[in-house]
């Protein structure tokens, strides 16, 4: 009978085992059928170029303002805008009356000097009167040039003409909306001038290719190479100025068009992974990944640089052999249990 009793108690303690067994696998499943799927992918280091990009307008190589002298009237102008001068050329004239008059004074001053200097030869004045002679004949000539270079205006380098502010018989009267009577553009070549941080300072040099592209010619590159790297750093923006000189035989390239100028620094190693993985924290500039921990995530700070086509650089926060979240972070929170797509719900991570 004893024995009968211990047989039965055995078999009740085995079913309630059994069925103890069974709700704890019921529970595991249903937690992790809960796991978010998502994609992973180990952080490793890579050898990339460190390519920076900067947007600026497409400037003139040079530009010249064709100006006369202020409240003289313009007699004529030779050219017109879209007309491509040569230097040297004529292009506009003003009134010569004031210039004849200063050829006048000219003439007279040099027959002065000739005069006192045949009488400091024999005695009959002294060479003081002869010396103040030569002054007034040395002003004499300087207004002459002066006026000369503001009667006959002419080109201070071959180029375009691309503006033209005034016309025949207009007193020449400057303005802000009027700032000369011509204006001279050089466009062979053409220049973009770009600010780059402080940080690429060393590794940017004269000579150095670049590429260029606008939103005029969208499939097209243009290529350019960095003319001047000026010598001082801004210290409000923390960046420097540099010339970046783009040949423009067939003159495609216009000044104001908008420019997007690349630079290629070299290859560099460092973290890089996909930009889908890092997040910016809204209304700041905080950005971070989700790391993976077992079957959970962690949420990690973390400091980019660069990017490199679908790739961003990470300058602090991972370390290579780690695993992040690349797909599925838009469910994730600190903690948030997690397995791989395409996996069973039983094999979660």
């Amino acid at each position: 009978m004893k024995n009968s009793y211990k047989s039965i108690y055995a078999i009740v303690f085995s079913v309630l085992l059994l069925f103890s067994c069974g709700n704890g696998d019921e529970a595991q499943q249903e937690q992790t059928e809960k796991a978010v799927a998502v994609e992973a992918q180990q952080v490793q280091r890579h050898d990339f170029p460190q390519i920076i990009e900067y947007t600026a307008n497409v400037e003139a190589w040079e530009t010249a303002y064709i100006t006369g002298q202020n409240g003289v009237r313009i007699d004529e102008i030779y050219v017109s805008e879209g007309e491509q001068v040569r230097k040297g050329q004529l292009l506009a004239t003003m009134n010569s009356s004031q210039l004849s008059q200063a050829q006048a004074q000219l003439d007279l001053a040099r027959r002065e000097v000739e005069r006192l200097d045949t009488l400091v030869q024999i005695g009959a004045v002294s060479g003081q009167r002869l010396d103040q002679a030569q002054t007034e004949l040395q002003n004499a000539l300087s207004n002459f040039q002066s006026l000369g270079q503001n009667t006959r205006l002419t080109a201070n380098f071959n180029g375009v003409i691309t503006a033209k502010y005034f016309s025949e018989g207009e007193m020449y009267m400057p303005s802000a909306d009027a700032p000369a009577i011509l204006t001279l553009m050089q466009l062979e070549p053409v220049k973009v001038t770009i600010r780059i941080g402080e940080r690429f300072y060393d590794q940017v040099e004269e000579g150095m290719p670049a590429t260029v592209r606008t939103d005029v010619y969208p499939d097209e590159e243009f290529m350019g190479e960095v003319y001047r790297v000026f010598p001082t750093i801004d210290r409000n923006s923390r960046t420097f100025q540099t010339e970046i000189r783009i040949e423009n035989d067939e003159r495609r390239l216009r000044p104001g068009m908008f420019a997007r100028v690349m630079l290629n620094l070299g290859e560099i190693e460092g973290i890089y992974v996909p930009s889908t993985a890092v997040v910016n924290q809204p209304g700041t500039t905080n950005r971070y990944v989700f790391l993976k921990e077992g079957d959970s995530v962690t949420r990690v700070n973390v400091q980019t640089g660069n990017r490199y086509q679908d790739q961003i650089r990470i300058l602090s926060g991972l370390e290579a052999g780690q695993t992040i979240i690349t797909e599925g972070i838009g469910k994730l929170n600190e903690g948030t249990r997690v397995r791989l797509m395409g996996k069973p719900a039983q094999q979660a991570l």
